[in-house]
């Protein structure tokens, strides 16, 4: 057996040898050499090979080589040296050739046919498809007369660009260097103090028994100032709010807040989204509800509040409490047998990942 030794291997560059197959047809000795043309798909970067026999047009993709390649083996018969060269692989198709003024034609001398010879039925549709035809020049230069004059008035969103990126979004304002854990939350800064008379006023010889959760009522009871009462109506009508479903949220009768109409006002600026007059809860805002109703029973409870609370009225599980409540900065800690969140110092540094 005659030994061959590969001198040199040649792969793939800008241009390489092509072998092509013609679907349905083979190739006879009558075959005579011809041009081609070589396109490149800017996309997958394949070859594309046209070529034209006689009246008839072959196409072809190069075909994807996934399992292996196709190599060419060219032999020195003086040396019984080879060269190995990678080469790519195309099928050639037929392609139909379509003149398009000859289907005009047709189509044309079809209405002259049918407007002349046809049925009244025929004639009619006629007429009424020539009405219903346009001169798209002219339809053109009155759109862009209509345009010219438009403006465009430009939405500074600025101020809305990442307004949920930072953890400080769902708490009140807090001052996580803070000092003593009296000084992390300022209460003046909660609600100030104008909403603060305006509330305390609305609600003034009123039973507001109805609207304080009986749970928020025994911290109230514990310590009835006025600031007590303010955040207990405040923090009571946020879980309502938060288990509330949207369809009763986006009913007309539907108030956060009967006692006062300025806290009802607050919760729905500071909680809520209006978008074509329709207004809408998203996720984001439904975390800054709860992370708000925690923050008020912390103050309200010398900075610490039961789990199970909590949980009760909020219709949670401790598991999504703690995920929640991590970026107020309160820590879970054991009090004998029960869970209590408490705020201390340091605070939790942890963020609080919101699901999206």
């Amino acid at each position: 057996m005659t030994e061959l030794t590969a001198d040199v291997v040649y792969p793939k560059r800008l241009s390489y040898p092509m072998i092509v197959n013609f679907q349905n047809a083979y190739v006879t000795a009558e075959f005579n050499d011809t041009k081609c043309s070589l396109f490149t798909n800017e996309d997958n970067d394949k070859k594309t090979v046209l070529t034209q026999l006689g009246d008839i047009v072959y196409t072809g993709e190069e075909e994807s080589e996934s399992i292996g390649k196709t190599l060419l083996i060219a032999r020195d018969r003086n040396t019984g040296k080879v060269r190995i060269i990678e080469a790519g692989h195309v099928e050639l198709k037929p392609v139909i050739k379509n003149d398009l003024n000859a289907s005009q034609l047709l189509e044309t001398s079809g209405l002259e046919l049918s407007r002349k010879f046809g049925s009244k039925k025929q004639k009619k549709q006629m007429e009424q498809r020539e009405k219903l035809k346009m001169n798209v020049e002219t339809v053109t230069q009155q759109v862009e007369k209509t345009i010219a004059n438009v403006s465009v008035d430009q939405l500074d969103i600025s101020n809305y660009e990442n307004i949920t990126e930072s953890d400080d979004f769902y708490v009140p304002p807090i001052n996580r260097t803070a000092t003593s854990v009296e000084d992390v939350y300022d209460t003046k800064k909660i609600i100030n103090e104008d909403d603060f008379e305006k509330i305390l006023s609305e609600i003034e010889d009123k039973d507001c028994s109805e609207e304080i959760l009986p749970s928020i009522q025994a911290i109230v009871d514990k310590n009835p100032t006025e600031m007590q009462k303010v955040y207990g109506i405040y923090a009571s009508c946020l879980a309502k709010f938060f288990t509330a479903t949207m369809r009763d949220i986006n009913k007309k009768t539907y108030h956060i807040c009967n006692s006062s109409v300025t806290l009802n006002t607050i919760i729905t600026q500071n909680f809520t989204t209006s978008i074509n007059n329709k207004r809408g809860r998203p996720t984001e805002y439904k975390d800054k509800a709860f992370c708000h109703f925690v923050v008020l029973l912390l103050l309200m409870n010398n900075f610490k509040i039961s789990m199970d609370t909590v949980c009760e009225v909020m219709k949670i599980a401790p598991r999504t409490v703690l995920t929640k409540v991590r970026v107020t900065g309160a820590t879970q800690i054991k009090q004998g047998d029960k869970s209590v969140l408490h705020l201390k110092l340091p605070l939790q540094v942890k963020v609080f990942k919101r699901r999206k």
